[in-house]
């Protein structure tokens, strides 16, 4: 009777597992997620044995036998939550973990310091704790309270709901799953029911339908094969846009000399000729501009998984030249953008790329405003205004301070607090996503640094960027703990 729900319990745990492997296949989180539901379907698969055998040898090997993969499921659980936590510098304890976790595994079975025999209770027999067993009890209550830090630490670094609600599905997962130490009291002598394995039937359950239903990496997977797929094309695009740049110049002159001695007759429209010459170089830009795109999507997806004990040092005089060259401006343009003297010395911690994105979305949209600009203007007016970005940084209390300015139409004061909110855009239905400011932002706080605009309409509007120096304590403090998401007031400037 009493073996009814172990034996239960460890049917399901398998059903689990291969529900998951078969549903998202061998990913990062799946994996140790099967780990989970291996070491639980086997420990309760053996007490379903043990608590109906009578015999003493055998009591003994399955005393052992369950034990054995009890020590393994906090590690494994702890594996789980530093892949949703996206936490890769935790991997030094996730090692010391499971080195604990087979050290243990080694003397349960050579002695009986972890595991010293069995009791017997009304429902059957259970193991009782050796010398070493609380050594065990304390690695499950360090894991769990770390777990816990990692995903309370998690929520407040995303902004997105949908990942938020996740999170919150994982914490509570990790409180049932608390709930199951109740049972370590039978260990030291305590006569009822270990009922466990309810609660981390319950727990993993949870995690199940979290990973199936709501996809914990598939906006990965997503993002990697969109990226895959779209840029193998891009790039023979791009190639066969040169080899039509280098051979277009020698059949357009064939063509004029063959018109010019009457052995065909023009057919091209007036200027069309010129505009076959640009041809390959309109290509070219916007299949750079689209690899942008796509390179960005990815990386917005990856924010909340950087490790930032990988951060470099890096000039920022080196990612404005980087993203001023790839940008695939218009013809004229270029011609706007005016860069400041940066010093060469000045760094800062964090990813260059990400950087250059940031960058890109600046431009974007500083010539979209003067575009605009140009456009309301009175005709009379129009003619004498001169669009100009200009970009200044500098070395400002320990912060690298990026300005990012322009004199384009300008962001009107109602709007201005809502400019770095998701999917909100002031452009027509189209020509923007709303998505890019919101991306800025995100990039500044995880590199443990703030974005702020202010704005004059018709005047004016600065971006205001502030990254971590090296060696500063702004800089070490972002290596110790996640940042946290903050909003600040429209208009502040954080510069000093």
């Amino acid at each position: 009777m009493y073996s009814i729900l172990p034996a239960f319990v460890s049917a399901l745990f398998l059903g689990f597992g291969v529900y998951v492997l078969l549903t998202e296949g061998f990913t990062r989180l799946s994996v140790p997620f099967a780990l989970m539901c291996a070491t639980t379907f086997f420990w309760q698969g053996t007490w379903a044995f043990l608590f109906q055998t009578s015999d003493p040898v055998l009591s003994g090997v399955l005393v052992k036998a369950g034990y054995f993969f009890i020590l393994f499921l906090p590690t494994t659980f702890y594996h789980f939550v530093t892949e949703v936590s996206a936490r890769r510098s935790e991997h030094a304890l996730l090692i010391a973990s499971w080195s604990l976790s087979v050290l243990l595994a080694v003397l349960l079975l050579a002695s009986d310091t972890v595991v010293n025999g069995y009791g017997t209770f009304f429902f059957g027999k259970y193991p009782k704790a050796g010398i070493l067993h609380p050594v065990h009890v304390a690695q499950t209550v360090l894991l769990a309270c770390r777990s816990a830090w990692l995903l309370f630490a998690a929520r407040r670094q995303t902004q997105a709901h949908d990942r938020r609600r996740l999170l919150d599905l994982c914490l509570v997962s990790l409180c049932l799953y608390g709930l199951a130490a109740t049972d370590y009291a039978v260990n030291y002598g305590l006569a009822f029911y270990p009922v466990g394995a309810v609660f981390i039937a319950v727990s993993l359950g949870i995690l199940a339908v979290t990973i199936v239903r709501y996809g914990l990496m598939r906006p990965y997977l997503i993002a990697a094969t969109v990226a895959h797929e779209v840029a193998t094309p891009l790039a023979a695009i791009g190639m066969h846009a040169e080899e039509i740049g280098n051979v277009l110049p020698e059949l357009m002159r064939g063509y004029q000399l063959a018109v010019q001695h009457q052995l065909c007759v023009d057919g091209l429209y007036p200027g069309q000729s010129e505009r076959l010459s640009s041809l390959a170089t309109s290509i070219r830009r916007q299949v750079d501009s689209t690899s942008t795109v796509v390179e960005m999507s990815l990386a917005s997806f990856t924010l909340d998984r950087l490790d930032r004990r990988s951060f470099e040092t890096y000039p920022v005089r080196s990612c404005v030249n980087a993203a001023l060259e790839r940008f695939p401006f218009r013809p004229g343009e270029r011609d706007m953008v005016h860069v400041m003297p940066i010093d060469a010395q000045l760094c800062f911690s964090g990813s260059d790329s990400l950087v250059v994105f940031v960058l890109f979305n600046l431009l974007k949209n500083a010539l979209f405003a003067i575009q605009a600009e140009s456009a309301e203007r009175p005709r009379d007016e129009a003619g004498d205004y001169r669009g100009r970005v200009e970009i200044r940084a500098a070395s400002e209390a320990g912060y690298c301070v990026l300005r990012f300015s322009d004199n384009g139409c300008g962001i009107p004061a109602d709007i201005l607090p809502r400019i770095f909110d998701p999917f909100y855009s002031t452009k027509s239905h189209g020509r923007g996503a709303g998505m890019g400011l919101t991306f800025c932002r995100r990039v500044a706080e995880a590199l443990g640094g703030t974005i702020a605009c202010e704005s004059g309409p018709h005047v004016h509007t600065t971006f205001t960027i502030r990254l971590p120096e090296p060696g500063t304590s702004a800089d070490r403090a972002l290596h110790d703990a996640p940042a946290k998401p903050r909003r600040w007031p429209a208009g502040q400037d954080f510069a000093g």
